[in-house]
């Protein structure tokens, strides 16, 4: 073929520019297999130039199996980009590799998925970032949920343990509880869950508020149970209101629940994005 005509495949493969496909085929005599591997290495070096550029934008990618939900978190630096038909693709096939390889630790260590992103991000022009995954299969009496906002950048899973309640109505629940966790930002199940080092940072913030604000050691004592039991309301899931009764939390909702449903409802996990 004459050089324009693989000009104009090299360009449709790699979605490479013009003068970039053109010198990427001088260099390696008109051999297309040779122009896409140059064209490949010089996307990575371009790629390493991108590496601090901030990937604030990006995709989540939810796929499950009927037992098993997987979502993965791909980044980039655009909403342009996020919205393209390509990174869509390789953010649902990363969803589904993780869906696919549930024995794999560290899914941002995977070479693999390394490898992908690898292959496709020269195509984006942007630095991509793999943000993490989740691979998630409920216990026996328990279901999982995910819920995916519509900007495709905020999503959770969520498993709900459910004795003696309807599987398609606890799925139900849980999809609600997941949405929840969301549009709330939840960051625990319950109190309990907080670690210790982030309950020392809040008391040494309210501390500090509570001394420029010239009170006393012995008031400040007095106030850092009730500060806490504020930064959980806040923060944890079961102790926030719902979304459509600010006067009922989520564990007052369960228990509505369970007890109409003649069986007990307990949120196990959730994860989100």
């Amino acid at each position: 073929m004459s050089l324009a005509e693989n000009i104009k495949i090299l360009r449709e493969k790699t979605g490479a520019g013009l003068m970039a496909c053109k010198k990427a085929l001088e260099e390696n005599n008109n051999d297309m297999e040779q122009a896409v591997v140059f064209l490949r290495k010089k996307g990575l070096a371009d790629m390493a130039k991108r590496a601090d550029r901030a990937t604030k934008e990006g995709r989540v990618a939810v796929k499950n199996d009927g037992k098993r939900f997987a979502m993965a978190y791909l980044g980039c630096e655009t909403d342009f980009v996020a919205k393209t038909p390509d990174f869509i693709g390789l953010a649902d096939d990363i969803a589904a590799y993780v869906l696919q390889h549930p024995e794999i630790a560290d899914y941002t260590a995977d070479e693999h998925i390394k490898n992908m992103i690898a292959e496709k991000a020269p195509k984006f022009g942007e630095n991509t970032t793999f943000k993490g995954a989740y691979n998630w299969q409920a216990a026996d009496g328990a279901v999982i949920a995910a819920y995916v906002h519509s900007d495709n950048k905020k999503a959770s899973l969520l498993e709900l343990a459910a004795s003696g309640v309807d599987a398609e109505k606890a799925q139900e629940i849980a999809r609600g509880l997941a949405m929840h966790t969301v549009g709330m930002q939840s960051m625990w199940v319950d109190q309990k869950d907080i670690p210790q080092a982030d309950i020392d940072k809040e008391l040494d913030i309210y501390r500090t508020q509570a001394k420029n604000e010239g009170k006393s050691e012995e008031m400040i004592a007095k106030m850092l149970p009730g500060k806490i039991k504020k930064f959980a309301k806040e923060t944890c899931l079961l102790e926030q209101p719902t979304i459509k009764d600010n006067k009922k939390t989520v564990a007052a909702y369960l228990a509505e629940e369970s007890k109409a449903l003649g069986g007990e409802l307990k949120v196990v996990r959730f994860v989100r994005f």
